[in-house]
């Protein structure tokens, strides 16, 4: 069992991430680790839902479903808003779903005038490949968030090039940009303590009324 005494800081929530590859064990492993650190959420694969929905139950954790968005074509989006209620059905409390920055305006066309009715009582969290996303794209990123009035923004740290990385610039870029009074912001960098110190102090420094909304989701 992980030990998060190392990601965890004072200016952002911990939650867990279960990969693709986790069997029903491994799914209930990273339930326990949850409940025994007292995380909020846990994000999994709609196929992982039905699984890890009895294990936490009743425990005040919240289950995200991932969704990918591989183009933002009619019938891949429509697809995954049937996909994504039946995540729903299933247990989850809301879903991230993952588009190109570049579909994000699509994507949002389609699904919003759906979205009430999808998301009646789920959370919606849009997600995105921070290392895709240029620093003058941020405002436009954001403003198509806004208007489907999603609870937050999920950033994936999809390749860590280490040393000549440009993570830093891109998070300072985003916190510039940030004007999400009522969204919570997500990242996703893997178990890399320097990454998560370094978007949490970046945003406290830039942006602290959204320090507090970070959520940082490590691996089991």
């Amino acid at each position: 069992m992980i030990n998060l005494e190392n990601l965890v800081f004072e200016n952002y929530d911990a939650a867990i991430w279960c990969g693709a590859e986790m069997d029903a064990t491994e799914l209930a492993r990273a339930a326990s680790v949850a409940i025994e650190n007292k995380l909020s959420t846990v994000s999994v694969t709609p196929a992982g839902v039905g699984v890890i929905w009895p294990w936490v139950e009743n425990r005040g954790i919240e289950i995200l479903s991932r969704f990918y968005v591989n183009d933002a074509s009619e019938v891949t989006v429509s697809a995954v808003t049937q996909n994504i209620n039946s995540a729903f059905k299933n247990g989850a409390d809301g879903a991230q779903v993952f588009v190109a920055p570049d579909d994000v305006d699509a994507f949002v066309s389609q699904v919003y005038v759906i979205r009430d009715d999808l998301f009646f009582n789920k959370k919606l969290f849009i997600g995105m490949d921070i290392g895709e996303i240029n620093p003058l794209d941020w405002d436009g990123v954001f403003g198509a968030i806004k208007k489907i009035r999603a609870d937050g923004v999920t950033l994936v740290l999809a390749h860590d090039a280490g040393d000549k990385s440009d993570f830093v610039g891109r998070v300072y870029a985003a916190a510039n940009a940030w004007d999400m009074k009522n969204m919570s912001l997500q990242f996703v960098v893997g178990n890399l303590p320097n990454r998560i110190e370094q978007a949490s102090r970046l945003f406290n420094s830039v942006r602290g009324d959204a320090a507090p909304k970070l959520k940082f989701f490590v691996n089991v």
